[in-house]
């Protein structure tokens, strides 16, 4: 078994979760007896500059690449070890309001440490934990000797853990990608079920809503939808390798899409560009967030610490509240896209004949945007600007 670090994150990257910055200031190889062989996963030890910690799970099975991330919170209703060590698979318990079920028991052991492991671990430690869910709640107790640790977690897509460090989509391990797969629980026992289940659901949902946008059934029965007429995208207003500054900050003109839009009552295609800094964050710039429009937005994405799942944000309806991680808005589109085209570096990954499905948020500061298919989510904040006054800002714009 190699130790070796098998994504691209590195000690000393910094990245945001749930509006904090973290450093990573150590990684962890721990691994667990399985049907006689041995378990390993990466654990990497995030901290941030007040000292708070946070823990980024790589778990890499034959199916899929998973990614985790583990917060400390302080129980409504503590456990002794004695207590803990007595829960079985099955079992219910309340730890801060919530009643989840215990869904596995293991025990684990650090077989290597690079950089700072978080405190008290080292080389050799053994703990005991168990994984409890309900829903989308995620919480691990973990104890060693008569300490007992509670874990608060949240599966993330590969596309929302390299968009928060800043690194290219593919962070390495099976199923990369701009869209992982969609986490299970964190147990490999069982996830199986939970992922085909949640794809089945996510694809039902989808299927209902391109019949709707694109009128192949009228919810009313007193007349059937009329086709809607598709708004061409205009000349493409900026080139690959152009440079320019939005909102203080310089880019470069890394990638270009021609994105089909369509949702009920409008059908209409888009350019969106992938923006790079300096430091190799990227951005997504929208030309034209409607049919005919003449604002561009600018979006930055992020990783929610709590966020909808696939099947909330489809279930969500135009005017609805949306709330996200402090974002407050009302949605105001539900639409599918798909990418007709791509040049240069492409958007984030994405090929020709990719389809997602999106929602948008406003409020009277920013534009939420949130983009899924079968395989996961991800989540952007922007800003709108006027289209001239944008390309403006660049040079080489065409």
């Amino acid at each position: 078994m190699s130790f070796e670090n098998p994504t691209r994150l590195r000690l000393g990257m910094t990245g945001s979760f749930g509006g904090k910055a973290y450093r990573v200031a150590g990684r962890s190889v721990l691994g667990e007896n399985e049907a006689g062989g041995t378990y390993y996963w990466n654990e990497f030890n995030l901290e941030t500059d007040t000292g708070e910690a946070a823990t980024l799970v790589f778990d890499e099975t034959e199916r899929s690449s998973q990614w985790r991330l583990f917060t400390l919170f302080d129980p409504e209703y503590p456990m002794t070890a004695e207590d803990a060590a007595g829960r079985r698979v099955g079992d219910r318990l309340n730890l801060n309001g919530h009643d989840v079920r215990v869904t596995f028991r293991g025990s684990s052991c650090v077989y290597s440490v690079e950089g700072k492991g978080p405190e008290g671990e080292e080389v050799g430690t053994v703990a005991e934990y168990f994984n409890a869910e309900a829903g989308s709640i995620m919480q691990v107790v973990s104890w060693t000797g008569e300490e007992v640790e509670y874990y608060n977690g949240v599966s993330l897509t590969t596309g929302m853990v390299a968009s928060a460090f800043g690194l290219p989509q593919n962070l390495g391990g099976a199923g990369s990608g701009i869209f992982s797969s969609l986490s299970g629980s964190g147990s490999d026992s069982g996830s199986g079920n939970y992922l085909g289940v949640t794809k089945f659901l996510v694809l039902a949902v989808s299927l209902v809503f391109i019949l709707i946008v694109f009128g192949r059934f009228s919810c009313s029965r007193n007349h059937e939808s009329g086709p809607v007429a598709k708004l061409p995208a205009p000349p493409r207003p900026l080139e690959i390798g152009a440079t320019g500054t939005l909102f203080d900050k310089k880019y470069h003109v890394t990638g270009h899409a021609v994105v089909d839009i369509a949702e009920v009552g409008a059908h209409w295609e888009q350019h969106e560009y992938e923006l790079t800094d300096d430091a190799g964050a990227t951005a997504l710039l929208a030309c034209g967030g409607e049919p005919g429009g003449a604002d561009w937005i600018c979006f930055e994405p992020f990783v929610p610490m709590i966020s909808l799942t696939a099947k909330e944000a489809a279930a969500k309806k135009v005017g609805e509240p949306v709330e996200i991680d402090g974002y407050k808005g009302k949605v105001s589109e539900i639409f599918l896209s798909t990418v007709e085209g791509i040049d240069g570096d492409g958007i984030s990954g994405l090929k020709t004949g990719t389809v997602c499905y999106g929602l948008r948020g406003v409020n009277e500061d920013r534009t939420l945007l949130a983009r899924w298919n079968s395989s996961g989510i991800q989540y952007y904040r922007g800003r709108t600007l006027p289209a001239k006054k944008a390309a403006a800002g660049f040079a080489n714009a065409k």
